[in-house]
């Protein structure tokens, strides 16, 4: 098996983050449990696009420049 570059862990890390915010961390959460956040999309309240911007804005504050 090839090592991973960083780059490949990175992605995996990201897709893990993912994993987390739309299923594993939605189990026990009463505010925004599993299947809202997909809800608030079918119905119209937020759109891909701008979850997308929310992390977009996180990171670049998170990131050096």
């Amino acid at each position: 098996m090839a090592k991973k570059t960083k780059k490949e862990i990175l992605a995996d890390t990201v897709a893990d983050l993912v994993g987390q915010l739309l299923y594993y961390d939605r189990k026990e959460d009463e505010e925004l449990p599993r299947g809202a956040i997909e809800a608030m999309i079918d119905k119209g309240v937020v759109t891909r696009e701008e979850i997308v911007e929310l992390f977009k804005v996180e990171l670049f504050k998170g990131l050096p420049r």
